[in-house]
């Protein structure tokens, strides 16, 4: 029996302008939310979900620019599958967005809040993510 293929949307360089200005703008409000020197990290669980939000944006950008497509799944790892075909430096987004997943369910719907590393950690990838697509919108 044949693997069912991920859905994607064709989409081309006005909509991966338009996800990156959103990428931009999650990520500017999630370092504006994160304050990883307060002990009780009030908002870290929603500066780390809205990091999450820049990677997945900026990871809609690249894939749009580069592929002509996007990730419509259910399923964000899918999303790394598209990020892998872009060269050079898909595989290294590819991985720096299954971070950002691993951590997603903690911090979009967990009782316990993300601690200072991971959210530290999702600032570090969203950041990344969001200059990979800024490169890929040079090309």
């Amino acid at each position: 029996m044949a693997r069912k293929q991920p859905r994607t949307q064709a989409c081309g360089e006005p909509q991966a302008r338009q996800r990156l200005g959103h990428a931009r703008s999650f990520l500017e409000v999630a370092e504006l939310a994160a304050d990883v020197s307060d002990p009780l990290l009030e908002y870290g669980s929603v500066a780390a979900s809205v990091a999450i939000l820049a990677g997945i944006a900026a990871t809609d950008a690249a894939c749009c620019k580069e592929l002509g497509e996007r990730s419509r799944s259910d399923n964000h790892h899918n999303a790394e599958l598209l990020l892998e075909r872009i060269t050079p430096g898909g595989k290294r987004a590819a991985s720096q967005l299954r971070q950002l997943i691993e951590i997603k369910d903690t911090a979009h719907y967990g009782f316990i809040d993300v601690c200072a590393a991971q959210l530290k950690r999702s600032l570090r990838q969203a950041r990344s993510l969001v200059e990979f697509a800024e490169g890929i919108m040079r090309r």
